[in-house]
Protein backbone atom coordinates (compact mmCIF):
# COMPACT_ATOMS: atom_id res chain seq x y z
CA UNK A 1 0.00 0.00 0.00
CA UNK A 2 1.55 3.17 -1.30
CA UNK A 3 2.42 5.54 2.39
CA UNK A 4 -0.12 8.37 1.81
CA UNK A 5 1.89 12.32 2.62
CA UNK A 6 -0.35 12.53 5.56
CA UNK A 7 1.35 9.28 7.11
CA UNK A 8 5.16 9.78 5.85
CA UNK A 9 7.63 10.63 8.38
CA UNK A 10 9.70 14.03 9.13
CA UNK A 11 13.11 13.39 7.43
CA UNK A 12 16.08 14.51 9.44
CA UNK A 13 19.21 14.75 7.58
CA UNK A 14 22.58 15.13 8.63
CA UNK A 15 25.89 14.25 6.84
CA UNK A 16 27.63 12.71 9.97
CA UNK A 17 26.35 10.04 12.18
CA UNK A 18 27.01 12.25 15.10
CA UNK A 19 25.23 15.31 14.01
CA UNK A 20 22.03 13.06 14.05
CA UNK A 21 22.91 10.67 17.74
CA UNK A 22 21.19 12.34 20.02
CA UNK A 23 18.00 12.45 18.28
CA UNK A 24 18.96 8.77 17.39
CA UNK A 25 18.94 7.70 21.07
CA UNK A 26 15.74 9.12 21.85
CA UNK A 27 13.66 9.02 18.37
CA UNK A 28 10.81 11.63 18.17
CA UNK A 29 7.76 9.94 17.08
CA UNK A 30 7.13 10.11 12.89
CA UNK A 31 10.71 10.90 12.59
CA UNK A 32 12.91 9.43 10.14
CA UNK A 33 16.62 10.19 10.00
CA UNK A 34 18.53 9.71 6.87
CA UNK A 35 22.68 10.11 7.34
CA UNK A 36 24.08 11.43 3.78
CA UNK A 37 27.92 12.03 4.25
CA UNK A 38 29.67 15.01 3.94
CA UNK A 39 29.27 17.06 0.82
CA UNK A 40 26.31 18.28 -2.26
CA UNK A 41 27.30 15.20 -4.54
CA UNK A 42 26.71 12.48 -1.11
CA UNK A 43 23.53 14.76 0.41
CA UNK A 44 21.95 15.12 -3.33
CA UNK A 45 22.30 11.16 -4.11
CA UNK A 46 21.25 10.23 -0.83
CA UNK A 47 18.36 12.60 -0.07
CA UNK A 48 17.04 11.49 -4.02
CA UNK A 49 17.29 7.80 -3.39
CA UNK A 50 15.59 8.00 0.17
CA UNK A 51 12.86 10.33 -1.51
CA UNK A 52 12.46 8.20 -4.56
CA UNK A 53 11.09 4.94 -2.51
CA UNK A 54 8.41 7.24 -0.73
CA UNK A 55 7.46 11.06 0.44
CA UNK A 56 8.39 13.11 3.72
CA UNK A 57 6.23 15.58 5.04
CA UNK A 58 8.97 17.77 5.51
CA UNK A 59 12.60 17.50 5.40
CA UNK A 60 14.80 19.32 8.14
CA UNK A 61 18.76 19.46 7.08
CA UNK A 62 20.58 19.47 10.36
CA UNK A 63 24.48 20.22 10.98
CA UNK A 64 27.83 21.22 12.16
CA UNK A 65 28.86 24.78 10.55
CA UNK A 66 31.66 27.46 10.66
CA UNK A 67 30.78 30.85 11.66
CA UNK A 68 30.24 33.61 9.22
CA UNK A 69 29.52 36.31 11.51
CA UNK A 70 31.55 37.67 14.57
CA UNK A 71 28.66 37.19 16.91
CA UNK A 72 28.59 33.93 16.65
CA UNK A 73 29.03 31.82 19.45
CA UNK A 74 30.04 27.79 19.31
CA UNK A 75 26.62 25.64 19.85
CA UNK A 76 24.25 28.58 18.51
CA UNK A 77 21.66 27.44 15.92
CA UNK A 78 21.27 29.49 13.31
CA UNK A 79 17.88 29.04 11.00
CA UNK A 80 18.43 29.41 7.25
CA UNK A 81 15.37 31.85 5.98
CA UNK A 82 17.74 31.60 2.35
CA UNK A 83 20.46 29.50 0.83
CA UNK A 84 22.83 31.25 -1.40
CA UNK A 85 23.07 29.92 -4.98
CA UNK A 86 19.78 27.46 -4.25
CA UNK A 87 16.58 27.75 -6.96
CA UNK A 88 14.35 26.80 -3.84
CA UNK A 89 13.77 28.64 0.10
CA UNK A 90 12.74 27.16 3.02
CA UNK A 91 9.42 26.56 3.83
CA UNK A 92 7.76 29.66 4.93
CA UNK A 93 5.30 27.86 7.89
CA UNK A 94 8.13 25.97 8.76
CA UNK A 95 9.88 29.16 9.65
CA UNK A 96 7.40 30.36 11.39
CA UNK A 97 7.13 27.63 13.63
CA UNK A 98 10.62 27.73 14.10
CA UNK A 99 10.25 31.84 15.21
CA UNK A 100 7.86 30.17 18.09
CA UNK A 101 10.12 28.01 19.41
CA UNK A 102 11.74 29.15 22.53
CA UNK A 103 15.05 26.97 23.84
CA UNK A 104 16.75 26.97 27.01
CA UNK A 105 20.46 28.15 26.74
CA UNK A 106 20.34 29.17 22.85
CA UNK A 107 17.75 31.42 20.80
CA UNK A 108 17.69 30.32 17.13
CA UNK A 109 19.38 33.25 14.82
CA UNK A 110 18.16 33.30 11.32
CA UNK A 111 20.27 34.08 8.24
CA UNK A 112 21.79 32.74 4.91
CA UNK A 113 23.27 29.40 4.25
CA UNK A 114 26.83 29.34 2.29
CA UNK A 115 27.44 26.00 0.51
CA UNK A 116 31.23 25.93 -0.07
CA UNK A 117 32.75 22.25 -2.08
CA UNK A 118 35.88 22.38 0.39
CA UNK A 119 35.61 22.33 4.42
CA UNK A 120 36.51 26.36 4.98
CA UNK A 121 39.40 25.23 7.78
CA UNK A 122 41.26 28.66 8.15
CA UNK A 123 40.14 31.76 9.44
CA UNK A 124 41.07 33.37 6.67
CA UNK A 125 38.94 31.89 3.94
CA UNK A 126 36.13 32.20 6.55
CA UNK A 127 36.65 36.17 6.29
CA UNK A 128 36.75 36.17 2.78
CA UNK A 129 33.29 34.66 2.19
CA UNK A 130 32.33 36.92 5.26
CA UNK A 131 32.99 39.86 3.21
CA UNK A 132 30.32 39.04 0.37
CA UNK A 133 27.38 38.72 3.01
CA UNK A 134 25.21 41.77 3.19
CA UNK A 135 25.94 44.30 6.42
CA UNK A 136 24.65 43.31 9.69
CA UNK A 137 23.72 39.51 7.59
CA UNK A 138 23.65 36.24 10.06
CA UNK A 139 25.57 33.34 8.22
CA UNK A 140 26.89 30.25 8.21
CA UNK A 141 29.11 27.60 5.95
CA UNK A 142 28.92 24.38 5.50
CA UNK A 143 29.20 21.95 2.46
CA UNK A 144 25.30 20.45 2.10
CA UNK A 145 22.60 23.21 2.28
CA UNK A 146 22.53 24.04 -1.66
CA UNK A 147 22.16 20.08 -2.22
CA UNK A 148 19.32 19.75 0.31
CA UNK A 149 17.22 23.29 -1.15
CA UNK A 150 17.77 21.97 -4.28
CA UNK A 151 16.45 18.24 -4.07
CA UNK A 152 13.36 19.41 -2.24
CA UNK A 153 12.98 22.27 -4.34
CA UNK A 154 12.63 19.64 -7.27
CA UNK A 155 10.35 17.21 -5.21
CA UNK A 156 8.12 20.09 -4.15
CA UNK A 157 9.16 18.91 -0.51
CA UNK A 158 9.02 21.94 1.94
CA UNK A 159 12.54 21.96 4.19
CA UNK A 160 14.32 23.75 6.83
CA UNK A 161 17.70 23.86 7.24
CA UNK A 162 19.34 24.39 10.56
CA UNK A 163 22.94 24.56 11.84
CA UNK A 164 24.87 24.78 15.46
CA UNK A 165 28.19 26.63 15.58
CA UNK A 166 31.32 24.07 15.87
CA UNK A 167 33.97 26.46 14.73
CA UNK A 168 33.70 30.83 15.01
CA UNK A 169 34.77 33.42 12.48
CA UNK A 170 38.30 33.77 13.65
CA UNK A 171 39.69 30.81 14.38
CA UNK A 172 41.28 28.29 12.57
CA UNK A 173 40.04 24.14 12.74
CA UNK A 174 43.29 22.08 14.26
CA UNK A 175 43.51 20.32 10.59
CA UNK A 176 42.89 20.87 6.77
CA UNK A 177 40.41 18.08 7.13
CA UNK A 178 40.03 18.63 3.02
CA UNK A 179 43.29 16.15 3.16
CA UNK A 180 41.59 13.46 4.72
CA UNK A 181 38.67 13.23 2.15
CA UNK A 182 38.37 9.59 0.94
CA UNK A 183 37.00 9.52 -3.27
CA UNK A 184 33.92 10.45 -2.01
CA UNK A 185 33.97 13.25 0.20
CA UNK A 186 33.78 11.56 2.95
CA UNK A 187 36.65 12.42 5.46
CA UNK A 188 38.22 9.66 6.47
CA UNK A 189 38.78 8.99 10.37
CA UNK A 190 41.47 6.48 10.37
CA UNK A 191 43.37 9.48 8.65
CA UNK A 192 42.65 12.34 10.94
CA UNK A 193 43.98 10.30 13.70
CA UNK A 194 46.86 9.47 11.70
CA UNK A 195 47.37 13.14 10.72
CA UNK A 196 47.11 13.76 14.62
CA UNK A 197 49.62 11.60 15.62
CA UNK A 198 52.29 13.58 13.53
CA UNK A 199 50.90 16.02 15.06
CA UNK A 200 50.48 16.37 19.01
CA UNK A 201 49.73 20.13 19.12
CA UNK A 202 46.36 19.47 17.32
CA UNK A 203 45.12 17.16 20.01
CA UNK A 204 43.96 20.02 22.29
CA UNK A 205 41.93 21.37 19.72
CA UNK A 206 40.26 18.56 18.44
CA UNK A 207 39.23 17.57 22.01
CA UNK A 208 37.71 21.24 21.83
CA UNK A 209 35.90 20.73 18.81
CA UNK A 210 34.44 17.34 19.89
CA UNK A 211 33.44 18.89 23.02
CA UNK A 212 32.14 21.52 20.88
CA UNK A 213 30.30 18.87 18.39
CA UNK A 214 28.21 17.39 21.51
CA UNK A 215 26.73 20.30 22.41
CA UNK A 216 25.35 21.13 18.72
CA UNK A 217 24.20 17.87 18.88
CA UNK A 218 22.25 18.01 22.13
CA UNK A 219 20.85 21.61 21.15
CA UNK A 220 19.84 20.45 17.33
CA UNK A 221 18.10 17.31 18.70
CA UNK A 222 16.37 19.32 21.20
CA UNK A 223 15.39 21.99 18.53
CA UNK A 224 14.01 19.21 16.27
CA UNK A 225 11.68 17.75 19.24
CA UNK A 226 10.56 21.29 19.51
CA UNK A 227 9.60 21.48 16.35
CA UNK A 228 8.09 18.42 15.83
CA UNK A 229 4.67 19.16 16.93
CA UNK A 230 4.23 22.18 15.35
CA UNK A 231 5.29 20.05 11.83
CA UNK A 232 2.61 17.66 13.08
CA UNK A 233 -0.13 20.31 13.07
CA UNK A 234 0.73 21.92 9.22
CA UNK A 235 1.79 19.08 7.56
Amino acid sequence: MATSSVDAPILVVAALGRELARLRSAMPSGVALLETGEGVLNAERNLETWLARGPARAVLSIGFAGALTGSLKAGDLVIAREVRDAPAKPDTSLLQAAESIGLTGSTPRFGLAVTSDEILWQAESKRKLANTLNPNEIGFVDTESTAIAGVCGRRGVPFLIVRSITDLLEEDLPLNFNLYRDSEGRVDSNRVLKATLLKPSAIAALLELRNRSELCAKRMAGFVRCLVPFIDRVY
